[in-house]
């Protein structure tokens, strides 16, 4: 515990300061690897089968994704720029790969869903943050299609499953996303997003590891306040107005829809089906009868998650004040 506080928690967020400051390919090639590394140690933090199998996995779908992206940097320096379609395409389908982004996202669900919820949580917010920020900068042409995939595939992948990381995992694929789109138009934009869906995802990851819960049909047994409170944070997560995911959604519909109407306008489509699943999900669970035992929660804990359905139903006058 102590190491990894002091040692491997530091190191991951250094490895990734030093990936978007980096000058080189082999610089960013280097941080991706040590943020890999600290990486491995949170996941190995409970030594169970399962979490064991899943690291491994995890470790084997990156090795793959950086052994890609450094044969294509030294088939760069060899041949100086000369084979263009292996430039253009093969570093962002490594770094997609590594990130879990679609179409390369098929191994997420069953590998992601293992991991212990800090490590999740690291996974669906920084994990992604260095490759969604070289494929912006270096890539910038493929970015709208990349972002209407990552839409797509997220808003289908969590209609069939019944497991809560997994529906986390698909989320995840969907915001990613509309992060892509945001960052196209505003690194502002971006910001605002991104620390929004960082602090839904802790809070949302928190709840599910205060009540071990692992499959939705556990949400039953919680009292009916804490099934509200659940009900809000995936609401928020979906982007239903007026709760908190709606503000950064709204914000960049507004900004794109004289730009790329059509693409707004499917993404929109596609958001909705999420917030279906979302909806048919947790509108059943409240219809149905609550537990009668009292809650998990401290005081404490009880007192952060009112506060951010508080916040959560405000956050339009956060709308107001930036536009």
């Amino acid at each position: 515990m102590k190491m990894n506080k002091f040692i491997i928690l530091p190191l991951f967020f250094l490895s990734i300061i030093f990936s978007l400051s980096a000058s080189s390919w082999v610089m960013i090639w280097m941080g991706m690897e040590l943020n890999l590394l600290s990486f491995i140690f949170m996941l190995l933090k409970e030594k169970t089968i399962m979490n064991t199998e899943s690291t491994m996995s995890y470790f084997m779908i990156q090795a793959i994704g950086s052994l890609m992206f450094l044969f294509v940097i030294n088939v760069n320096m060899i041949f100086y720029n000369e084979i263009s379609s292996i430039n253009a395409w093969a570093p962002p389908l490594a770094l997609m790969l590594k990130s879990g982004m679609a179409p390369l996202h098929s191994w997420t669900p069953s590998v992601v869903s293992k991991f212990n919820p800090s490590s999740l949580f690291m996974f669906l917010t920084m994990q992604k943050l260095v490759p969604m920020v070289i494929l912006f900068s270096s890539w910038f042409s493929i970015c709208t299609w990349i972002s209407f995939t990552n839409i797509f595939m997220g808003s289908i992948g969590g209609i069939t499953q019944a497991s809560v990381h997994k529906l986390l995992v698909s989320s995840s694929i969907n915001n990613i996303g509309w992060m892509i789109l945001c960052m196209m138009q505003s690194i502002l934009m971006f910001v605002i997003f991104f620390f929004s869906y960082t602090m839904m995802n802790f809070l949302t990851i928190n709840f599910v590891k205060t009540f071990k819960i692992k499959w939705v049909v556990q949400i039953n047994s919680m009292t009916y306040t804490n099934k509200l409170l659940f009900f809000s944070l995936m609401m928020s997560l979906g982007g239903l107005p007026p709760f908190l995911g709606f503000m950064p959604k709204w914000l960049i519909i507004k900004k794109i829809s004289s730009l790329m109407p059509t693409l707004v306008f499917f993404s929109i489509i596609l958001s909705v089906i999420t917030l279906f699943f979302y909806m048919k999900m947790t509108l059943t669970l409240l219809v149905l009868s609550s537990s009668d035992l009292k809650s998990r929660m401290t005081w404490k804990t009880s007192l952060k998650y009112y506060l951010f359905v508080l916040f959560n139903c405000l956050s339009p006058l956060m709308f107001v004040v930036l536009t």
